[in-house]
């Protein structure tokens, strides 16, 4: 375990301790899991947020209490009270403790890959927003794909183009801000964690769906929801001042970064050309004029 958090996470400093599964539920494997994360002090906003979500769940709880002190002991309760105050939650709730240094800031991306890294299902839903922003009830059930017949049971399940969930009427890049996406646990694509803290949800996450659609030459499903609670929270802008040294040094690290990823996919296409060249001239073409912006850019 700890290999995997020094592979996956840039937490700073190093979490004292990851406690995988203390709760475990029983998932169907053709499910898909919503990845969270919470603070130990927004713990029960898990509730009402599964009884809109029937799915599995794995969420993952920071808290900075020493291990196996009596802070410990009393969180532990509090996560056992869960399931009764929820029974589904015995079969659907996958819960995980990172314990982290005092003073330790906030780093969404990382947090978000090791909820999923914990996923119990192939097929992932990663949202971005805090426990406050309920899903819509018909969401789990419209996301579920036909059920593969028993005689296709064994055979290794294609890759799906991702999915982003968005509440407005984009359908490319920049979508509406914490839109969550659906995508394989083991998809390839993580979330950055490059950009230091302090920084906020919707901010760190924005990266991280500017991968997804690059790396996928924009083939990415979008797909229209209605049904949010407190769905105010999701998309009310949370940036810093513009004018601010943080804002403007960040405005920096982002343009950096998306010339980076844009000089390197077109690398990737140039090195791993396919049988199918009109689709490589297409995705070329699509990457010069997503990528122009970026590319060019001198920012302030």
């Amino acid at each position: 375990m700890d290999h995997l958090l020094s592979k996956l996470t840039s937490i700073y400093p190093p979490p004292r301790a990851l406690d995988a599964y203390v709760l475990k539920g029983h998932s169907d494997l053709k499910g898909v899991t919503a990845c969270l994360w919470a603070t130990d002090q927004d713990l029960n906003l898990v509730l009402p947020w599964a009884s809109r979500w029937t799915g599995p769940i794995s969420l993952l709880v920071t808290t900075t209490v020493d291990p196996s002190s009596p802070e410990h002991e009393a969180l532990l309760y509090r996560v056992s009270t869960l399931q009764t105050k929820n029974p589904l939650l015995n079969i659907t709730l996958s819960l995980h403790l990172v314990h982290l240094a005092p003073r330790t800031p906030d780093n969404p991306n990382a947090f978000l890959n090791l909820a999923r890294l914990l996923a119990p299902t192939p097929r992932v839903a990663l949202f971005p927003a805090n426990l406050s922003t309920l899903p819509p009830r018909a969401l789990y059930a419209g996301l579920l794909a036909p059920a593969a017949s028993s005689a296709l049971a064994v055979e290794p399940e294609p890759r799906r183009s991702p999915v982003v969930l968005t509440s407005r009427g984009q359908t490319g890049f920049p979508f509406a801000p914490l839109a969550p996406a659906v995508l394989g646990r083991d998809d390839p694509l993580w979330c950055t964690e490059r950009f230091f803290p302090p920084t906020t949800r919707a901010a760190d996450w924005e990266e991280c769906v500017w991968q997804l659609w690059l790396e996928n030459f924009g083939d990415v499903e979008v797909r229209q929801t209605r049904g949010w609670l407190h769905e105010a929270l999701a998309t009310s802008p949370t940036s810093p001042a513009v004018d601010s040294s943080p804002a403007k040094l960040r405005r920096r690290l982002v343009a950096k970064f998306r010339s980076e990823t844009c000089v390197l996919a077109t690398r990737q296409l140039a090195a791993l050309r396919s049988a199918d060249k009109a689709m490589d001239a297409k995705k070329a073409r699509w990457l010069k004029r997503v990528c122009r912006a970026w590319t060019n850019s001198n920012p302030a």
